[in-house]
Parts: C-alpha cells; sequence; structure tokens
C-alpha cells in the first residue's frame, strides 16, 4: 500500500507530465475583464463604473495614496516602488483587494520584475480571501505561465501545506 505522500508525488509528477493545453490570452484584468484594458470601448467603461467597488483604503501612515490611486496608476502602467510597498503592506494584511492587485502586478511585471510564482501564491491568497476567479486565476497562471521546472516547484509545496 502506497502512503498518502508517495501517492500525492506519484499525483504532482503525473500532473507536470501531462502535456499542458495551447496558451490561452489572458482573461483576466482587476476588475475581471482584461479586455478592458487592452481595447477599453464605452461599454466595458461603463461595465467597470458600474460594479462596487470596496472602500478604498488609504496608506497605514495616512499620508500615502489609496488603493484606488494605485490601482490607476497600473491601469496606466505607471506603478512606481511606492505604489508597489503599498499594496504589498496591504497585501499582508489580507486586504482583498490589494492581494488581487498585486497578484496582477508581479503576474506582468508592472512596478515589480515579473514573477509568476510570485503571483500563483498571491493568487492563492486571494482565493482563500473569497475573490471571485482568483482560484481560476490560479489555475491559469500555473498551466500557462509557470515553467515546468515552477509547476514541479509549486506542487512540491503545495503537498507540503
Amino acid at each position: 500500500m502506497m502512503s498518502a505522500m508517495k501517492h500525492r508525488l506519484l499525483l504532482a509528477a503525473g500532473l507536470v507530465l501531462m502535456p499542458m493545453p495551447p496558451a490561452r490570452a489572458q482573461f483576466y484584468d482587476l476588475d475581471g475583464a482584461y479586455r478592458c484594458l487592452t481595447a477599453p470601448d464605452p461599454a466595458c467603461e461603463k461595465e467597470l463604473r458600474d460594479q462596487p467597488r470596496p472602500a478604498s483604503p488609504a496608506s497605514p501612515s495616512g499620508n500615502g495614496p489609496t488603493l484606488e490611486q494605485v490601482v490607476a496608476k497600473v491601469r496606466d502602467k505607471t506603478l512606481g516602488p511606492r505604489e508597489v510597498q503599498f499594496l504589498e503592506q496591504h497585501a499582508a494584511a489580507n486586504e482583498q483587494r490589494a492581494v488581487e492587485v498585486l497578484a496582477w502586478c508581479k503576474l506582468n511585471g508592472l512596478g515589480t520584475p515579473a514573477d509568476a510564482v510570485a503571483a500563483y501564491w498571491l493568487y492563492r491568497q486571494a482565493a482563500r480571501l473569497g475573490v471571485a476567479n482568483a482560484r481560476r486565476n490560479q489555475t491559469a497562471v500555473f498551466e500557462t505561465r509557470l515553467t515546468p521546472e515552477e509547476r514541479q516547484q509549486v506542487l512540491v509545496q503545495e503537498n507540503a501545506r
């Protein structure tokens, strides 16, 4: 009889060796519609405006940017170290939207070097916090953005938890 650990490792090895589906276009942006970042149109903009927005937390010091200001810089692709630090602080405090936005930035290298593995873990954190589409995004990162070695790394870490 195989132990549970051997079973998990065999499953992980099987997942890594499975042929991967063809890469898909990114389907997700900060508000759930990647198309709005790449090709905004009036209908898209209206959809984003009509979505309910959570309260926008300010910087812990009170004199920094708000989350909405940081998101605007992400959309404009003008994110700097100050805004990345803001996102990291708020993500560490498990603020849903900050975790989600930081995952997006890490995945796409906005204001920080691209790091698909970090994005994978941040989307996992976002899913645990109840962020819509976060689990799907984590899966998409796994399937389309991680190298086989990175997939193996995250599977081993997932099994260790």
